[in-house]
């Protein structure tokens, strides 16, 4: 029995040397000329960034104070706190009222002074207007009398009516300064209705949402300031990192007490260190970047931020690793294996490339399978075959193939 089973591996070793020799020395066969390919992959479509990372603190997006105006009249409550959080049109301070209600009492004091001068003038025009109907009713008789006297004569009388005419003048003149004192009345009724508007304004409000920061009782402008609810983030760049960071670059934030990144872009990069210049010491430059969409309660002042500074990327990029980009002569090459079952050593440009990953601009359509170290190919060129995916095998197709269909298949990839 042991016999045998020498002789059937013998036989069998035989079959595969007789084999493999044939397909070597065989006019225009594919053996001795074939490239067995284990480590392969598809180039792939994503987003190429290229960043750096900075650290930086969470802080008010802006600030906001708020001044006294001491010709409003003086302090008379604060209605906040220090903490304490705010809206638009939130009651922050008053002012006394007594400068504006004195000015009032002095304007209604000369508005009456003024109405109790007209109310004189009515008296005297009333008495005027007396005085003038019984001259004018002593002038009418006077020339009644006149033209009986002398209707035989052909000579006529004319009285002048001095009296009539006086009285007349001395109505149209207190007519007129009536008018005048009528005119000084309007005008306090406007000064006084500014006086009272001026007490909606004693009580000031604010303008922004936000929480408040700081008081100063002692009247010290600003009297507060108001922090912004928008979250920002302050921090300083080193040497290099100033080189590259510009203002407009989108940042990336994520802080420790929550796993959600918030975006946002530079505001501001100061180019001017924060301490004065010098040699005993490495600079660093100020930056501050604004965020979109963040809400204070997820980022409140204070807490340590990480900081990811987008300098350049290409969305949608088509994209391979480094390993498989062959050089030679100062020209990039990559190694397609394409539909014919052919490598093919195709000339590609690259772009931007971002921790061992290059976006090819040209040369490389997505989704092309390409030789991942084309240094370590025997040719750069001609057929290659692959190890069996065995996920893809079925059964209907290879039991279509002829006997010998299936015998030269199975010895190509056996000895291959």
């Amino acid at each position: 029995m042991k016999k045998i089973k020498k002789q059937v591996w013998l036989a069998a070793s035989a079959v595969v040397i007789a084999g493999n020799l044939y397909l070597i020395f065989k006019e225009d066969s594919k053996a001795d000329r074939t490239e067995w390919l284990t480590d392969w992959d598809r180039s792939e479509t994503g987003d190429v960034v290229e960043a750096f990372s900075a650290e930086g603190v969470v802080v008010p997006s802006d600030e906001y104070p708020i001044y006294f105006d001491e010709s409003k009249g003086s302090l008379e409550q604060v209605l906040v706190k220090e903490g304490d959080a705010i809206q638009p049109g939130t009651d922050l301070f008053t002012y006394s009222s007594d400068v504006v209600d004195e000015e009032i009492a002095r304007l209604t004091a000369e508005k009456d002074q003024t109405q109790q001068q007209i109310s004189l003038i009515d008296n005297q025009l009333s008495q005027l207007r007396l005085l003038l109907s019984q001259a004018e009713n002593e002038e009418n008789e006077s020339t009644d009398t006149n033209n009986s006297l002398n209707s035989d004569s052909n000579t006529t009388i004319i009285q002048s009516g001095d009296a009539s005419t006086s009285v007349e003048e001395s109505i149209l003149q207190q007519e007129t300064e009536k008018q005048k004192l009528q005119e000084e009345v309007k005008k306090y009724d406007t000064l006084i209705a500014a006086q009272e508007s001026k007490k909606s304004d004693l009580t000031v409000k604010s303008t922004n949402e936000g929480y408040v920061k700081k008081i100063d009782t002692s009247l010290n402008n600003p009297v507060m300031i108001i922090n912004s609810s928008v979250p920002a983030v302050q921090g300083v760049f080193d040497e290099k990192q100033v080189a590259l960071a510009q203002t407009g670059q989108t940042v990336e934030v994520t802080v420790d007490t929550t796993l959600e990144q918030f975006n946002g872009s530079l505001g501001s990069v100061s180019t001017y260190p924060e301490e004065e210049p010098s040699v005993k010491r490495k600079s660093l430059y100020p930056y501050s970047a604004q965020l979109t969409g963040a809400e204070s309660s997820d980022l409140y002042p204070g807490l340590k931020a990480n900081v990811k500074v987008i300098t350049e990327q290409q969305p949608d990029a088509v994209t391979i690793p480094n390993t498989a980009i062959l050089k030679k002569n100062k020209k990039s090459y990559a190694v397609i294996m394409n539909r014919e079952g052919l490598l093919e050593r195709r000339r590609i440009e690259t772009g931007l490339h971002v921790d061992g990953v290059y976006q090819v601009t040209k040369g490389v359509e997505a989704g092309e399978a390409i030789v991942i170290d084309p240094y370590s190919l025997i040719m750069k060129r001609g057929p290659f075959i692959t190890p069996i995916d065995t996920d893809h095998i079925k059964k209907k197709p290879w039991n279509e193939l002829s006997r010998t269909e299936k015998m030269k298949y199975a010895l190509m990839g056996f000895l291959s």
